[in-house]
């Protein structure tokens, strides 16, 4: 089965001149004004994005929206003549000095690995970010890939605070958790900038900047490994591998300071990029279904269950008492089968028929799904 889909890569802007960068500055700047509700003078393509953004986001006043560039008036040029950078960044910027929009040209540096995406793909509209201090443009590639049409599982994620993301199997149940280690990094570099905020204020700041390449580079380790392994192990069952979409996480869920930090500063679109990357790579479907209650549901029953812990979920009609993390993944899963939304099959994805089913006494039942299921149910152990 043939499907476009598209594919965020991460590139660098580097080696910028003051001129530039301070172009860069003023132009994201004046988004934010624009899609906060206020007035500024933007290239004007780009002026267009920010009132689309306000009218469709409506974004919180402190939050930090990323430049919408619009693939007909920016470009990504390849040249291996030049000396400071083989690629090149247009970036449409409004110029002050000369009063009209202009364009400039910006060094940048595309991850080895996904040269050849760029070159080949198409390139649509995409977005300008900064993060500490430095440029980046997400560039959205679209590309037409082939994967199979039937499968024997479902893989399900629910991706959390805690565990980055958190798979389950509905056919036994198997669990598998991971990504702890990717809070337990983000922590240490969180304290880290701010020891060195108090004992350095003049001087701290190149070394924060430092510390956040370090720690972006140790996470997107990380996260590669994870969504390695997730492929993998839906390769070795045949499953189809579905996630929850996370797309409002971040919009009227204010659940404190404390949890909005660790929820909201997760990589979640990263490594659902990189899951769906490697698997479409591996030929293995990826599908979004809605989230929401799936953490409140209990996975056996449907009745709303009891949280009295972040980790725990129990169920007072059934008695279910399992993790809070694996139940909603297995939500998620059953979601995409269809038993509390629309089947898989009309999501483009079926399952396959095998000539033996397995049924499991209620108190272990997994999903009512048609397989060959040769392992035993489990809980799974989490993969740091």
């Amino acid at each position: 089965m043939q499907r476009t889909v598209s594919t965020t890569v991460r590139v660098k802007l580097h080696s910028l001149t003051n001129r530039k960068a301070d172009l860069l500055a003023r132009e994201y700047e004046a988004f934010q004004t624009e899609v906060h509700g206020g007035d500024a003078t933007l290239y004007s393509a780009t002026d267009q994005q920010a009132s689309k953004v306000q009218r469709q986001k409506d974004p919180n006043p402190d939050t930090e929206q990323p430049v919408v560039l619009r693939n007909d008036v920016f470009d990504v040029a390849h040249d291996e003549d030049t000396v400071l950078s083989s690629w090149w960044v247009k970036v449409p910027v409004y110029d002050p000095e000369r009063g009209r929009g202009n364009s400039i040209w910006c060094p940048a540096y595309v991850p080895h690995k996904d040269e050849q995406l760029v070159r080949e793909g198409d390139v649509r509209d995409s977005e300008l970010v900064r993060r500490d201090g430095d440029w980046y443009v997400h560039l959205v590639v679209k590309r037409s890939v082939t994967v199979q049409d039937e499968y024997d599982d479902v893989l399900a994620i629910d991706m959390g605070a805690r565990w980055v993301a958190t798979c389950a199997f509905l056919s036994d149940r198997k669990t598998m958790f991971y990504g702890e280690e990717v809070r337990r990094i983000r922590e240490h570099y969180k304290q880290l900038r701010k020891s060195i905020g108090k004992a350095k204020p003049r001087q701290g700041q190149q070394v924060v900047e430092r510390i956040g390449d370090a720690e972006a580079r140790k996470v997107d380790d990380r996260l590669h490994k994870i969504a390695r392994q997730i492929v993998e192990d839906a390769e070795e069952r045949n499953a189809i591998i579905v996630v929850g979409d996370l797309g409002g996480i971040r919009k009227d869920n204010d659940k404190g300071r404390y949890v909005n930090d660790k929820t909201h500063k997760m990589p979640f679109a990263r490594l659902l990029n990189y899951i769906e990357y490697k698997a479409y790579d591996a030929g293995i479907g990826v599908q979004l279904v809605e989230e929401y209650d799936t953490s409140k549901t209990c996975n056996r029953c449907a009745c709303e269950g009891i949280r009295e812990t972040q980790g725990r979920f129990e169920c007072p009609e059934c008695g279910l008492d399992d993790n809070a993390d694996k139940n909603g993944a297995l939500n998620i899963g059953k979601r995409a089968l269809g038993k509390f939304s629309k089947p898989l099959s009309e999501a483009g994805a079926v399952l396959a028929r095998p000539e033996t089913q397995v049924i499991v006494p209620r108190d272990d039942e997994p999903a009512n799904l048609s397989v060959s299921v040769g392992s035993t149910p489990s809980g799974g152990t989490p993969r740091l």
